[in-house]
């Protein structure tokens, strides 16, 4: 975008002088399709649309979305636009092809020739293209129609022969409440209009000269008729400008005393009933204000540029579009600036003041000054003594006695007569501001320092020696900043007020003293105002257009704060002490030629800016209630990978669940200041705010949601409308309702088979242990029954008969306590799950101890235990070591006959179990069984019964009891022999 310079001219009879309003310049470089524009319209949705030679441009007020034949355009070089009542917009090409964006993209129409200009009649609801071509040497004339029914259109061709200069055939060109109005050709020299009632069914008709030179005025690209709906009445242009009604027409005037001809003309902009704008191509754009009125008067803008047309935005905007420069956006016709000075390069205007005598007098970076006449619009230059070194800011101007100014500058002070003429009253510094106290004392701030001057006699006094930035007071009571700081004198001692108020400890730019007396303060952060010995701090986050503030003018209830992002307008009042306001911030968009403001001051019924670019003047009642709200649309949608312009609801497939979704604020007259609020209206609790216009969500949750968005301006007003879109995530198909709903069915289905398997299961294990517990209590009764064995038994009573009939009666009533006492033991244990290895060690001991009484010296037995382990803490199940014991005593005979049975029964710890080895010094297992197998009385051993027992209680039990039997001699150990070793499960339950 680029500032540059308007010209205004004052015709008929006027005075020329010179004034230049501030404008934005849009051209390619800002995304402009093309600099030569030709027209431009602004859609309901508040896009404004610019047709151009190289496509069509749409503008939201930060991004221009350009569309070309690659969009659907019929070309590039689009000559006319028209918005229809359903908010479609009609292209028009150079060749007389069209097409329609409708629906978020463009729609070809390739069956119409020579398309010129498109009208609506509400009455038929119907739409009109109006065309005009030639084939070979004929010309033909005509219109398509079609009734108006968006998206649905079906044009009918009426075209005709034109044989001769006259056509029968009216063209309808516009529509006002219930009248309508047709334009033709009566003859050679002139036109003919015809404004027909459709209430009364009455037309009265119209002729007026027309211009051949200028081609057929219905049929023209040039947009020259506009319809008056205030008045209800046609206003168009040929070499004259008429208004018509179905009363009379009128010649309001000619284009002659303009310097203009028909073909000068490109579009005519009625703005309202009273002006009427002229796009022309050498006299640039006219305003014709009263056009109507002998009285009018004419403001001339861009007299060199080719204008093309204007519209005026919904804001009171201007959109000027010209030949070959682009686009020009005037906020407002009466901002205004004036550079001022001769040098082109140095610009800058360091200060302002206004006095009665002098409605404004301006500064300059160079060391210009400047005195403005009332209008603001002339001006005269005063003449300081000049100085070799032209970079001679001046830095303050105040009003002194008589008419007089006492001026500031780098380098010194001077006094200004009211003939304009000058002298020097300070040359030997720099001064940076004044505050004079009366006419024979003046406060003077330095870079050495501040000073007392005396301007009779040019007497001075230093009486603070830091350097002083600003200075200001009230009467006798004077107040100067620094880099550090607030200073006053009282009784002429120095206070440095930031030790009573640390808020005053920052540089100070300016002082202000308000009207109620308060001191106001421009920092570097923000304002300070010190009232009734309290501070108050306005900040860049209370809404003030930056912390940087260079200086405040105060008037009434007003303050206007410059800062380098533009001017803040602070209407106040104070409450029980404390400070209440509303804040409005200038800056570019309400026509600042720059936002570094250095000063304001009041001119009449401007406000004037002194900026680094040159002198702005803003009216003083810029009011932005009357901008309004900001709107809000959905540009486009990224589904996934996929572009697609806005829809009322968008369907995200579950492997691309990526929404990406472009929004347009559109508040021109906020520039990119624009933020924006949005939900997704059941998944979010409230609104979530973003100043980005690109929002993306990833995996979002299945299902159906709502999404809604705001956008918000720089005065913080919310767009009256919320623009929703349904967006329906779809789940994958094992996610949707009917998917499971049957997998519902199916696992209560299943469920069902499983809980009955289950209980078929646990119902078999039941019966399987049952069996198992019954198998084990026979086994348990068979190892009773193998424990107790009858050989055993026998021996034993013959041992003890032995005993008696020998008369050892001790012996005999030994043995007979140890048999009674093992059996009373194995009878009690047989009923029991497990016993403790204490137990085990007595029981084996008894019964170790009667075989040693019956065998005698022909058996020996050893029992040990591993020392640390505790025998009453272990637990193992019953009867089954002693089994293995009494069959290594049955059939453990030694190889030799003079050698006795040797038993060994050992217990220790391995990993985690108890390992129970049992050792003989018998013939061994091949030896056993073949003596076994040989004897007729032989009968299957307790071994085989414990086996049995020890497989059936490994069932129950995850961790096993494990069995080892080893044959020494097939080990190829020195002697014969078995060796059993019995793994227990460590237990201590």
């Amino acid at each position: 975008m680029h500032r540059i310079v308007l010209i205004l001219l004052l015709l008929l009879g006027q005075r020329s002088f010179s004034q230049n309003p501030a404008f934005t310049r849009y051209t390619v470089r800002d995304g402009l399709a093309g600099s030569a524009v030709y027209d431009a319209l602004q859609d309901k949705n508040g896009y404004i649309w610019f047709a151009t030679s190289q496509g069509v441009s749409r503008f939201d007020g930060k991004t221009f979305r350009n569309f070309s034949r690659e969009d659907g355009l019929p070309d590039n070089e689009i000559l006319k636009l028209y918005l229809d009542r359903h908010n479609n917009i009609w292209f028009i090409s150079l060749s007389g092809l069209v097409s329609v964006f409708y629906n978020g993209a463009i729609r070809q129409m390739n069956d119409f020739k020579g398309v010129i200009s498109i009208t609506e009649d509400p009455i038929t609801n119907s739409i009109q293209l109006l065309s005009g071509f030639t084939e070979g040497l004929t010309e033909k004339y005509g219109y398509y129609q079609s009734p108006n029914i968006s998206g649905q259109w079906q044009f009918k061709r009426t075209i005709i022969t034109v044989r001769h200069i006259s056509s029968p055939l009216p063209f309808l060109k516009g529509v006002s409440a219930k009248t309508g109005y047709y334009f033709s050709v009566r003859d050679a020299s002139n036109y003919g209009l015809s404004v027909k009632n459709y209430n009364s069914g009455k037309t009265v008709s119209y002729s007026f000269p027309s211009s051949n030179h200028g081609g057929f005025l219905p049929l023209m690209l040039k947009s020259l008729i506009a319809v008056d709906r205030q008045r209800n009445d046609i206003v168009f242009c040929t070499d004259s400008v008429f208004e018509a009604d179905g009363n009379h027409m009128k010649l309001l005037f000619s284009l002659r005393p303009l310097g203009l001809q028909y073909v000068d003309v490109n579009a005519i902009y009625l703005e309202n009933s009273n002006t009427l704008w002229l796009c022309t191509r050498n006299k640039g754009l006219l305003q014709v204000q009263h056009f109507r009125s002998p009285a009018r008067t004419v403001r001339s803008f861009f007299p060199k540029v080719y204008c093309t047309g204007l519209i005026k935005d919904r804001e009171n905007g201007y959109w000027i579009t010209t030949h070959a420069e682009g686009v020009y956006y005037l906020p407002d016709l009466e901002a205004h600036y004036n550079t001022g000075t001769s040098d082109p390069i140095q610009k800058e205007v360091k200060c302002l003041t206004a006095t009665p005598f002098r409605p404004l007098i301006a500064g300059f970076g160079n060391g210009e000054l400047l005195s403005f006449e009332k209008d603001n619009r002339q001006y005269k230059p005063v003449n300081i003594q000049p100085h070799e070194n032209r970079n001679n800011r001046i830095l303050d101007i105040r009003p002194y006695k008589q008419r007089q100014l006492l001026v500031a500058s780098d380098y010194g002070l001077h006094l200004v007569m009211p003939d304009n003429k000058s002298r020097t009253l300070v040359s030997w510094m720099g001064v940076k501001a004044t505050y004079i106290a009366s006419d024979t004392l003046v406060y003077l701030a330095t870079g050495f320092g501040a000073f007392t001057f005396t301007p009779q006699s040019g007497e001075h006094k230093k009486f603070f020696a830091q350097r002083t930035t600003c200075i200001n007071g009230i009467g006798p009571q004077v107040y100067w900043g620094t880099l550090n700081g607030l200073y006053t004198l009282v009784n002429d001692s120095i206070i440095s007020l930031k030790d009573t108020y640390p808020g005053l400890g920052e540089s100070i730019k300016h002082i202000a003293i308000a009207p109620d007396s308060a001191i106001w303060l421009a920092t570097q952060q923000g304002v300070v105002i010190l009232k009734d010995g309290k501070l108050t701090t306005i900040r860049r986050k209370d809404g003030l257009a930056s912390n940087l503030c260079k200086h405040i003018l105060t008037e009434g209830d007003t303050a206007w704060v410059s800062t380098d992002k533009g001017v803040s307008r602070l209407i106040y009042k104070w409450q029980s002490g404390a400070l209440s306001y509303t804040l409005y911030n200038i800056d570019e968009n309400d026509g600042l030629i720059s936002p570094d403001a250095n000063q304001t001051a009041l001119s009449g019924k401007y406000l004037a800016i002194a900026t680094s670019e040159g002198l702005c003047f803003i009216p003083r009642n810029n009011n932005r209630q009357a901008i309004p709200h900001p709107l809000i649309n959905i540009s486009s949608i990224i589904n996934g990978d996929a572009e697609m312009p806005y829809q009322d609801t968008v369907r995200i497939d579950y492997r691309k669940n990526l929404l990406r979704i472009h929004l347009s604020g559109i508040s021109f007259r906020s520039g990119k200041q624009l933020s924006y609020q949005y939900r997704f209206r059941n998944l979010d609790t409230g609104w979530i705010n973003s100043a980005n216009n690109l929002l993306e969500f990833s995996q979002l949750p299945f299902g159906i949601h709502t999404f809604e968005v705001r956008t918000i301006d720089r005065w913080g007003n919310k767009s009256n409308q919320v623009r929703n879109m349904t967006v329906v995530v779809a789940p994958p198909f094992w996610k949707t309702q009917w998917f499971m709903a049957a997998a519902f069915i199916l696992a209560i289905l299943l469920t069902g088979g499983i809980i009955y398997s289950y209980f078929i299961f646990r119902q078999r294990q039941t019966n399987k242990t049952y069996q198992l517990r019954k198998r084990m209590a026979d086994m348990e009764l068979m190892g009773l029954k193998a424990q107790i064995n009858p050989h055993f038994i026998f021996n034993c009573l013959s041992s003890i008969q032995h005993y008696i009939l020998q008369a050892n009666i001790t012996n005999a009533n030994l043995y007979l306590h140890k048999f009674a006492t093992l059996m009373r033991e194995i009878l009690h244990l047989s009923t029991t799950a497990d016993l403790t290895l204490e137990e085990e060690l007595k029981i084996l001991q008894l019964y170790l101890d009667l075989e040693k009484l019956r065998l005698g010296e022909r058996m020996q037995f050893r029992i040990s235990v591993t020392d640390g382990i505790v025998p009453a803490d272990l637990y193992l199940p019953p009867m089954i070591i002693q089994p293995y014991l009494e069959n290594a005593v049955k059939h453990g005979t030694p190889a030799s006959a003079t050698e006795p049975l040797r038993i060994n029964v050992h217990f220790s710890l391995s990993d985690n179990y108890l390992l129970c080895t049992i050792e003989d010094n018998g013939i061994g297992i091949a030896a056993g069984k073949e003596r076994k197998y040989a004897s007729p009385d032989y009968r299957p051993s307790g071994n085989h019964i414990t086996a049995s027992r020890i497989n059936i209680i490994n069932t129950f039990q995850d961790d096993k009891i494990q069995l080892e039997i080893t044959d020494k001699k097939e080990k190829g150990l020195p002697e014969t022999g078995t060796i059993i070793r019995l793994f227990f499960p460590l237990s201590n339950e």
